[in-house]
């Protein structure tokens, strides 16, 4: 066996292994969100950056919002990530003093999310990446 492959393999794992933590914390989080109750906010503030990929151009939504539940109101920051519309109708979508859509915590109102529930893509996504890490790592300690 070349002790670089070995070296190299075992590295692989250990990044796998870590990746996989923080994505079953991810789809635990996402599972747990999923039952929320909604409640209506108010855009506060909104940061719109273009991204672009091989697919053509997407945005990232970066929004500070309110929310008022009892007598308690609330701020928070939340992101839409991947927004595949065009930023005119993003900026009169996601204009300050609008209302959206938030979710919060009922044991803790503090905690919000503006997206809810399992998103099965970024859930295989999260799964992917860390199984090819680990499988390549195996396979070079393998060799």
């Amino acid at each position: 066996m070349n002790p670089a492959s070995i070296a190299v393999g075992i590295v692989l794992i250990l990044l796998g292994t870590i990746v996989l933590y923080f994505a079953l914390k991810k789809i635990q989080e996402q599972l747990t969100n999923k039952d929320w109750p909604s409640v209506e906010a108010t855009i506060q503030n909104v940061h719109i950056t273009k991204q672009q990929d091989e697919s053509g151009k997407f945005y990232n939504i970066a929004l500070e919002y309110s929310y008022e539940l009892g007598e308690y109101r609330y701020t928070r920051e939340g992101a839409l990530k991947n927004v595949y519309e065009k930023k005119r109708h993003l900026k009169q979508k996601y204009a300050p003093g609008l209302p959206i859509t938030a979710y919060y915590n009922p044991e803790n109102p503090r905690e919000s999310v503006l997206e809810s529930g399992i998103n099965m893509a970024m859930i295989i996504i999260l799964l992917l990446i860390p199984a090819i890490l680990i499988i390549v790592g195996i396979s070079l300690l393998r060799a």
